[in-house]
């Protein structure tokens, strides 16, 4: 009986100990999912391209998309073009007075030759239900990376 009743005992413990471990980690997963999974990614950065003609120019080609199934008003943003020491050497601006689901933005800008890096300076957005400004962002991207 004391055999039996110990390994009782330690099940029950075992148990207790599973289920505090569960109600101490769910939180921290529902924050971390909270946080990765932000409304910052709603309009999004999907072509990034430099192109060179024959002249030498170098043309900056960036599309933004509506991820969302929603109908957004009153968008902007601002591209920043950084030379190696991360000062803003050009700047390409673009609105629009909606953007569908699905639908995208264009953006073009002739490049200084001492443009290495790209930063998207601010986004703004507004649909029925909020209005959002984010930025100004600090991380320059590499001409070429794409967000998706």
């Amino acid at each position: 009986m004391n055999a039996i009743g110990g390994l009782l005992d330690r099940n029950i413990c075992i148990k207790a100990w599973k289920l505090l471990a569960v109600l101490l980690v769910a939180p921290v997963l529902v924050l971390w999912f909270l946080v990765v999974h932000q409304n910052d990614e709603i309009i999004a950065l999907i072509r990034n391209e430099v192109l060179t003609d024959a002249a030498g120019n170098r043309m900056w080609h960036g599309t933004f998309v509506n991820t969302d199934t929603r109908t957004y008003r009153d968008l902007a943003t601002t591209i920043h073009f950084l030379d190696s020491s991360g000062n803003t050497v050009a700047t390409a601006r673009a609105e629009a007075a909606e953007l569908d689901g699905g639908k995208t933005m264009t953006l073009q800008a002739l490049l200084p030759p001492e443009a290495v890096n790209l930063r998207i300076y601010s986004m703004q957005w507004r649909n029925d239900r909020t209005a959002a400004l984010m930025g100004p962002f600090r991380e320059a991207w590499e001409f070429g990376y794409v967000m998706q």
